[in-house]
């Protein structure tokens, strides 16, 4: 799974064919969308016009929570004919509920179940989920035969303190063998003016000068520096090359720390597993 990818999150078919194939054509080869974006036909059609050999790339995407097995299989097969794909490289389920907040642990685990039995026929090399956590994993992990890859959750600068939900959350899942996988790395939904402390904030623009990077770049950095891959999206080919662009430099253990200890800017701007102290995933009647 490459360290870096292309998110798609908000954008039309058409939006989406071109962010995708101006960002191949720039190196690129991750590529996430979602059944809920509405725009997996168009990503299909941007990996057409690429035509690079399928191995050479990386696709992930979603499927809704709350569904039951034939549901599941429905969606999953849907997500595969949008994206005109034999097989993605990435499964996950969107949620531990529905988006309607209807689910629960014996939702979760059929759904589960479910998608395990799609993988093993070779439609998906990994599978995973998003937005879940510590307790909505341990219902999967109670009945799972297939490893639980992947956790795709809003994970940034700002949200990394020692002690803090979303970092105590990122320890576990890592002890668990589950890799931590970044959304909205640059807080992109945040409600203003956080949208931009990753960007043009001071911390990032202070540690970026040393280095002749962007805010956005040592944003970036101090998640792939950690291992955890990333997937910020954009419709400027600028912007799409400075994302990319974060791999010829190191940042120092104290900037690394100095951007550990950052406390903006928080969560917010979507639905999260952080969004209450309860870990609630903006669904109270998700336990």
């Amino acid at each position: 799974m490459p360290l870096f990818g292309i998110g798609t999150w908000q954008y039309n078919d058409t939006a989406t064919e071109e962010e995708v194939v101006e960002a191949f054509r720039m190196g690129y080869r991750h590529v996430d969308t979602a059944a809920v974006y509405q725009n997996q036909a168009g990503v299909g059609k941007a990996l057409k016009k690429v035509s690079l050999p399928r191995k050479s790339y990386f696709v992930s995407t979603k499927i809704p929570g709350g569904l039951n097995s034939t549901g599941t299989i429905q969606a999953l097969n849907q997500c595969l004919a949008e994206l005109g794909l034999d097989y993605v490289d990435l499964m996950l389920i969107h949620f531990p509920a529905s988006f309607d907040g209807k689910g629960g642990p014996d939702s979760r685990k059929q759904e589960w179940m479910a998608m395990e039995s799609w993988a093993k026929t070779g439609k998906a090399r990994a599978i995973g989920v998003s937005h879940y956590c510590k307790h909505h994993v341990e219902d999967i992990l109670a009945i799972n035969s297939v490893p639980v890859a992947v956790n795709q959750v809003q994970y940034h600068v700002g949200m990394g303190t020692e002690g803090g939900a979303a970092n105590d959350d990122k320890a576990w899942f890592q002890s668990h063998g589950i890799l931590y996988e970044s959304f909205s790395p640059l807080c992109g939904p945040c409600n203003p003016p956080d949208n931009k402390e990753l960007i043009t904030g001071p911390l990032v623009t202070e540690i970026g000068k040393a280095h002749n990077k962007t805010g956005a770049q040592i944003a970036l950095r101090w998640l792939v520096q950690q291992g955890i891959p990333v997937i910020p999206k954009s419709n400027v080919a600028k912007h799409l090359q400075e994302n990319m662009d974060i791999f010829d430099f190191t940042l120092t253990p104290a900037e690394m720390a100095r951007l550990s200890a950052a406390t903006k800017p928080p969560v917010g701007g979507g639905p999260s597993p952080f969004d209450s102290g309860d870990c609630g995933v903006n669904m109270t009647l998700v336990i």
